[in-house]
């Protein structure tokens, strides 16, 4: 009968620490398949790159163009076109899902177009075309309706990503990000850098906020805010190195100025979100660090519980 207790109190302790530790062990497990998949995405666009290459030095006439430089291309004209239009198919929440190219023509299954990377975030994520809500549980989404991260002018790819999710970080720490700090998103041939210009907190609504901007190459990451609630969007607006625009001479000074505003509003916005945000992460690491604690001290009691003692 001692024995049988003592298998139902594992058991009984064994299942609570599986549900408690259940958000880090599918931390744990996504990590894992997000860097295979990370893995084989460089894999065939280094291959792509190199039978390119091949292609290029043997037979300078060949009609032949390899599949990711046909994806490249057919992401340059949809970024020319939608600016064109005026994104006017960026309507509501669905058009953000929507797949705007047939990726399964260039033997894409899975909708991954990139690898999205934050070295200040400690962050890199798989990143796919179509904010779903089975993508945005692996990795960063591009929105639907907004251009493709490639080279160019007259675009802006707008990546979204969860707040954490289910022990992943993801967007978690965004509010790491200041003016001049730098990511890099590779795609399939190769890979930008861009560097944080503007940090703003919008409503769930503002679709103009992240609209193409004239003459700039960018990116805009964006996530819920604040920590945990879905109130608003917390949004960091990001231009190609290289590629931000210049005012001429004769302007020089008042661009400056509106540069400097821009820095002031956007560390005024970034303190506020840290106010708003940092008890509520605090709060959740030391539960976390608190709950594994107590499951520690009750393993330590259960042992010691069903020890037999000496009789003397």
């Amino acid at each position: 009968m001692r024995r049988l207790a003592a298998v139902l109190c594992v058991l009984i302790y064994l299942g609570g620490v599986i549900v408690f530790a259940w958000p880090d062990l599918n931390s744990l497990k996504t990590g894992y398949e997000n860097k295979k998949v990370m893995e084989q995405f460089q894999d065939q666009t280094e291959a792509e790159q190199s039978v390119s290459n091949q292609k290029d030095s043997t037979s300078a006439d060949s009609n032949q163009i390899p599949k990711n430089a046909q994806l490249y291309q057919e992401m340059q004209a949809y970024n020319q076109q939608i600016f064109s239009d005026g994104q006017s198919g960026l309507t509501d929440p669905w058009s953000y899902e929507q797949e705007t190219l047939d990726l399964s023509e260039y033997g894409i299954d899975d909708g991954m177009i990139g690898i999205l990377d934050i070295p200040k975030m400690d962050v890199t994520l798989p990143l796919y075309l179509g904010a779903t809500q089975e993508k945005m549980a692996k990795g960063a989404v591009m929105l639907g309706q907004t251009s493709f991260p490639v080279q160019g002018t007259d675009s802006n790819c707008v990546i979204a990503a969860h707040r954490g999710w289910k022990g992943i970080p993801m967007f978690r720490e965004i509010e790491r990000l200041e003016i001049g700090d730098e990511l890099t998103v590779q795609n399939c041939q190769e890979t930008l850098t861009y560097r944080v210009s503007e940090i703003e907190i919008i409503l769930p609504d503002e679709s103009d906020k992240i609209m193409i901007q004239p003459g700039r190459n960018m990116v805009t990451l964006m996530t819920c805010h604040p920590y945990t609630q879905n109130s608003r969007r917390y949004v960091v607006y990001c231009d190609e190195v290289g590629t931000q625009p210049e005012a001429a001479v004769d302007a020089a000074e008042e661009a400056d100025n509106s540069q400097q505003e821009i820095i002031t509003t956007s560390e005024q916005n970034r303190t506020e979100a840290i106010e708003e945000d940092q008890s509520l992460i605090e709060r959740d690491t030391l539960w976390r660090k608190a709950g594994y604690a107590g499951i520690g001290l009750i393993g330590v009691l259960i042992i010691f519980g069903f020890i037999p003692r000496k009789k003397h």
